[in-house]
């Protein structure tokens, strides 16, 4: 989908910066702040925030399309922009004086993420007090609340039903443990909670939230994890499978000399190969943010989300392999943008979410009116 003359303008000015900066972010495993203010006053942040609460309320399918051009240039700010759009659906499903606590200062009120379960949750009077720690927190030090899941599985949890809690930043610190292989800007270090207070009204219960349980915000359509989980995190994937693409393309233009100067016919077949494939991939991706977009998600179209998220971004990692082939040992270096990308694309496709196999189970086990697995 195509961008608004305003907003293509915003997407190209913060675009520019943070592909200014890329390098930086990557070396020094953090994006600016001066990035992200440029993220913020882009509009990703108030992108899915009800206008109750005084937000864009835009579509996934301008949301996919923003990002995607964004990580074109720094994949690590995008999938920060990507997590502080879409956190906006989380925080809808928390009773609404929590909604009201997190955006009491605007709409452009970002909040980092955790669904797996960690840390312990004691139940006291008008809450619950917190103790532990949450690995892999994305924008942990620029963002400003943060959603975390607890308690952890086990007999520690005494039963209690896992829920989501809403955490200020003046209340949590963290540890500097990212040192990933790619999405290193991002800065998805371990936040620490010393038994710190959550009121009632900042927390809902985690099935709720997978859900998509709005609340206060009647009319507004239904939206399960699996039908729009994937496009947040496959969405920076495909603009940086095209980053990769536009350096490959490069490469390709010259004719190779030496050793290499034999396959020249065939990393020009397997640079179209890749571009067709990182096209089908968006085609995947904008049939998901359009069912996204409509009135009615069934459980059945949510599952097919979840499935055809997982088979682009398996779709994007081939294609990606194939250009760095082309880049041949000088884009393995360190230094080198089209490794990070690689780097970058690898990194997302890690992630345990994502996974093609247990997506495919889900998506058939559900034609079949057989719950998946989660």
């Amino acid at each position: 989908m195509s961008l608004s003359t305003e907003t293509e303008a915003a997407m190209i000015e913060v675009a520019k910066l943070a592909g200014a900066q890329a390098a930086q972010a990557d070396a020094e495993r953090r994006v600016s702040p001066e990035v992200i203010r440029a993220m913020v006053d882009a509009g990703f942040v108030r992108w899915r925030v009800p206008s109750r609460w005084g937000g864009a309320e835009r579509s996934h399918a301008e949301l996919t399309t923003a990002v995607a051009k964004l990580a074109e240039e720094c994949p690590s700010t995008a999938w920060l922009a990507s997590v502080a759009a879409y956190s906006a659906r989380y925080v809808c499903c928390l009773p609404e004086p929590g909604q009201a606590d997190i955006w009491a200062d605007g709409p452009d009120t970002a909040a980092a993420i955790v669904f797996k379960p960690l840390g312990t949750v004691v139940p006291v009077d008008g809450g619950y007090r917190l103790t532990g720690s949450w690995t892999y927190v994305s924008g942990v030090d620029h963002f400003d609340w943060a959603l975390l899941t607890g308690p952890a599985p086990g007999p520690q949890a005494k039963g209690q039903p896992m829920r989501l809690f809403a955490i200020p930043r003046e209340d949590y610190t963290y540890e500097d443990t990212w040192s990933s292989l790619g999405m290193r800007g991002t800065g998805s270090h371990t936040l620490v909670l010393d038994d710190v207070f959550v009121p009632e009204h900042r927390t809902c219960l985690r099935e709720d939230a997978m859900r998509g349980e709005l609340v206060g915000l009647p009319g507004y359509t239904k939206l399960s994890n699996p039908a729009v989980s994937g496009l947040m995190f496959v969405s920076p994937v495909l603009g940086a499978a095209r980053g990769a693409l536009a350096l490959a393309a490069e490469l390709v233009a010259v004719a190779p000399t030496g050793p290499r100067a034999a396959a020249g016919q065939a990393y020009q077949v397997d640079f179209a190969r890749s571009a067709a494939e990182i096209d089908a991939a968006e085609l995947l991706l904008q049939r998901a943010a359009a069912v996204a977009d409509g009135d009615v998600v069934t459980t059945d179209l949510a599952n097919r989300n979840r499935r055809d998220c997982a088979l682009a971004l398996q779709i994007l990692v081939g294609a990606t392999d194939r250009l760095l082939r082309i880049g041949g040992t000088r884009a393995q270096d360190v230094g080198h943008p089209l490794g990070r990308y690689w780097r970058d694309v690898r990194s997302v496709a890690s992630h345990a979410v994502m996974q093609f196999e247990p997506a495919g189970l889900a998506y058939t086990l559900g034609l079949q009116g057989i719950a998946g697995p989660s």
